[in-house]
């Protein structure tokens, strides 16, 4: 069914015939679309009609497989259309699976966006990123109390929404903004906001394509909708002629609303009861859930709703409060998927029977004709859109995906279902199959406590608990379950009985000890403490440690440590591990003892080929897909081959210049500590001022959000691998210059230490997070364990064993440490 819009104006962007396959699965037959400018198009279609794919093409992230693309007049196919032609274009997005780098602060994600590709071009952008990112929010949503300078990971889910929404529609030559789910996290008030802003934005020219499964936007807000169904288009039309039951019948869904069936509680055996509850975020929290019921959990997005549902499940789970009794076995299922729903390296088989590996055993083994039953029969209750039940997780749309963890909650037959959110971001379709499961669990005398940010989802429940800054404000019970009634119950100040005047200000309480924590928590704490606790005991022991010379010998050997472990900080950052970095040291000894002073120029331009060899390895990490740690352990064998052809045994001596630089005699200052400064600063200006130190820092952490950006995920690799490249020649000259000899063999025990010390000083291997002071710290104190062995009259020769001990507590203590954060 095809009902065409007239439409006078030319559209800005059309697809024509648009195919997109991956590999068998055909994501997008014979697209069309038109995109007019100052028109909000809404785009809707069940999970998996191919609309994210849709969006990706038009944004340059997808080529198509056939069709062609015209923008602005301009006719362009899969060859010469990109993610650079698109931002050309003015076309910007904002995903629902959001694009942002989570270890980046909000105003350096606008900027992955805007800078211009001149990387070390401008003084004091900083400041003008931050009031350019802050004026931007405010324009999009007015009073968020978002600080621009926060590591977006500290953000709620709603205010990375947010972030990323004002992020796209911020972009300076805007001509078509697409909105994938914008509202999916939204409260009210915010989506009021959005939909002004829009409006704003549509009087101005642009092109709006939103899409959303919450179809009563789709009607308020949208000049004309387009219906997407198999990967194709079924529908257009104008929003004045279609309404929103139109939609749902196209849809496949059924007008009529799934009708709640009211519990008569009154006899029914208590499944979960609290009783004054009180945590940093939750305030005298009383409520009980009888067997059978459905119990609503509703309020203003961050109002304490889902603080309550995880303290529960953590009850239920061992974390023993005297406040909440839970007289039954329990089931979570997350709205949010992506962070903790699924398992991303697991098929759906996998996925949906995790939470009820009894149901699959067999005398204590998995038996995989019991884990296949379980799995296909959800599968096919829930009509999963898949080829079969071993298929990928990340192969599935959003909605399917949404539907592998209901199963999974489902599937495990606890008597008490904690849904945090179940269908955010699904179609109308998959909603109703949703809501239809949970009648059939009540049915089955199973309890439900469901929080949802749509309000409309609450009139299904039995009674609803209205929340308001961590307090419940309101039982609401059978007919005095309406939207209205909690919208108006949402924004009450204060709890029945209780005076808030006498509670302390949530955020003041925060406030208390943010600074300790601040300190206690920063990445180079463990490093720094460690340094100094083993200087002092040094110092005990031996106090000419503290002079001078005394400082210059016992750490005069850190300092090639330094640079290997900052050349590995540099390729963790970028996601990667490098198990070379000994051998590669060993390279560039004995090209400095040897070639150099026999040869310079030859040897410069070893060292050249040396750097230029490192940023290949980037690029072929990343173009092979191979994994770092396979390539850089190959590689590792190469470097010391070449060493042995420049020096099969030791011998060679540092370089006169060299000699006389690092004998050099500072002020105050002994050489050592002077080159473990110059070092941190330097990595620090590479890393956390310089424009492209977002990239190479976004890259590890969300490479999709880097390749939208308009950069090349190629050309961010290359170049952290050339640093560390550099990294190491300047390790291997200071080797050199301690050692006055060349050794290659000498140098393995640096690929261990550099991994200790990048452990110790805060990175993470899950790349995008490293600390330059922490890295430096952790490597003179791990140089000066030998020192200390020494005084106390322990073999040096167990500094592996002590650095591994030193390295057990330092982890222990970060564990702990962020246990007692995120409870708090």
């Amino acid at each position: 069914m095809i009902n065409e819009s007239v439409n006078d104006k030319v559209p800005y962007l059309s697809l024509r015939n648009i195919d997109k396959y991956f590999g068998p699965t055909k994501a997008l037959q014979q697209m069309d679309l038109d995109i007019y400018p100052g028109e909000i198009t809404g785009l809707v279609g069940p999970n998996g009609a191919g609309k994210s794919t849709l969006i990706k093409i038009i944004t340059g992230v997808h080529e198509p497989t056939g069709g062609t693309i015209v923008v602005n007049g301009e006719k362009k196919t899969a060859s010469n259309y990109s993610t650079n032609m698109a931002k050309a274009y003015g076309i910007a997005c904002a995903y629902q699976e959001l694009s942002l780098c989570t270890n980046l602060t909000v105003y350096e994600n606008f900027m992955i966006n805007h800078m211009d590709h001149r990387p070390f071009a401008g003084i004091g952008w900083r400041k003008c990123a931050k009031e350019v990112t802050t004026n931007y929010m405010k324009n999009v949503f007015p009073d968020n109390e978002i600080d621009v300078n926060a590591t977006i990971s500290k953000l709620s889910l709603a205010q990375k929404q947010m972030v990323e929404i004002a992020k796209a529609m911020s972009y300076k030559g805007l001509k078509i903004l697409i909105l994938d789910e914008p509202t999916s996290s939204l409260t009210g008030d915010r989506i009021k906001q959005l939909h002004a802003s829009m409006r704003e934005v549509a009087e101005k020219g642009v092109a709006i394509i939103y899409i959303s499964h919450k179809l009563d936007e789709i009607e308020k807000v949208c000049d004309s909708v387009i219906v997407t169904k198999g990967g194709t288009t079924c529908f257009k039309g104008n929003c004045r002629d279609t309404s929103m039951h139109d939609l749902v019948k196209i849809l496949g869904g059924k007008v009529e609303a799934v009708c709640k069936t009211t519990v008569d509680n009154k006899n029914l055996p208590v499944m979960l009861e609290i009783k004054n509850l009180n945590t940093n975020k939750l305030y005298e929290i009383s409520m009980n859930v009888k067997k059978g019921e459905l119990i609503g959990i509703s309020g203003l997005a961050g109002s304490g709703q889902k603080e309550l549902i995880l303290e529960i499940f953590k009850a239920a789970k061992g974390h023993k409060k005297t406040s909440i009794d839970v007289k039954t076995n329990v089931s979570y299922i997350s709205g949010d998927r992506q962070n903790e729903g699924i398992f991303p390296l697991w098929d759906i088989a996998d996925n949906t029977v995790i939470s009820s590996l009894e149901q699959v055993t067999d005398k204590g083994l998995i038996s995989k004709a019991k884990l296949g039953r379980l799995a296909r029969h959800w599968y096919e209750k829930l009509k999963f859109k898949a080829q079969g039940i071993y298929d990928d997780i990340t192969s599935l749309s959003g909605g399917n995906q949404q539907k592998a963890l209901l199963a999974r909650g489902l599937a495990a037959n606890a008597d008490l279902i904690l849904l945090n959110d179940p269908t955010c971001g699904v179609d109308i379709e998959t909603k109703q199959e949703i809501y239809k499961l949970l009648e059939e669990a009540k049915s089955q005398g199973r309890s439900i406590i469901l929080h949802s940010t749509e309000d409309l989802e609450m009139e299904q429940c039995d009674r609803v608990y209205v929340m308001h800054e961590g307090r419940i404000v309101e039982e609401l019970v059978c007919e005095q379950v309406t939207v209205s009634n909690i919208i108006k119950r949402s924004f009450e100040e204060k709890s029945k009985g209780i005076d808030n005047e006498k509670k302390e200000d949530p955020a003041r309480q925060q406030k208390k000890g943010s600074i300790f924590r601040k300190v206690v928590n920063n990445r180079a704490f463990l490093a720094l403490t460690t340094l100094i606790s083993i200087f002092v005991i040094n110092s005990i022991l031996n106090p000419r440690i503290a002079s001078y010379m005394g400082i210059e010998l016992l750490y005069s050997s850190a300092v090639p440590l330094i640079f290997v472990a900052l050349s590995q900080m540099y390729i963790v950052i970028s996601g990667g591990i490098d198990f070379g970095s000994g051998m590669s040291l060993g390279l560039v000894n004995v090209i400095f003892a040897f070639t150099i002073v026999n040869n310079p120029g030859l040897g410069i331009v070893f060292i050249i080929l040396f750097v230029l060899a490192y940023a290949t390895l980037g690029a072929m990490i990343h173009l092979t897909k191979i994994p770092a740690i396979i390539i850089t352990l190959g590689a590792s064998f190469i470097w010391l081959g070449l060493a042995l052809m420049i020096s099969p045994i030791p011998g060679g001596k540092a370089p006169e210049w060299l000699s006389a630089f690092y004998s050099f005699q500072f002020p105050l200052i002994p050489m050592p500590i002077v080159i473990a400064i110059v070092a941190a600063l330097m990595t620090y200006w590479i890393i956390k001022k310089s424009k492209y130190g977002m990239i190479i820092n976004g890259v590890g952490n969300n490479p999709a959000a880097i390749t939208r950006a308009g950069w090349s995920q190629l050309t961010a690799k290359t170049i952290t691998y050339a640093l560390a490249g550099i990294m190491l020649v300047i390790g291997g000259l200071m080797l050199t210059a301690i050692s006055n000899s060349g050794d290659c063999n000498a140098t393995r025990s640096y690929n261990m230490l550099s991994f200790a010390a990048i452990i110790l000083g805060g990175c993470e291997f899950v790349g995008g997070i490293g600390t330059h002071i922490g890295v430096v710290a952790a490597a003179l104190g791990i140089s000066s364990i030998s020192a200390l062995l020494t005084f106390v009259g322990i073999n040096s020769n167990l500094q592996s064993a002590v650095t591994g001990l030193i390295l057990i507590v330092a982890l222990a203590i970060k564990l702990v440490s962020g246990r007692v954060e995120a409870n708090r």
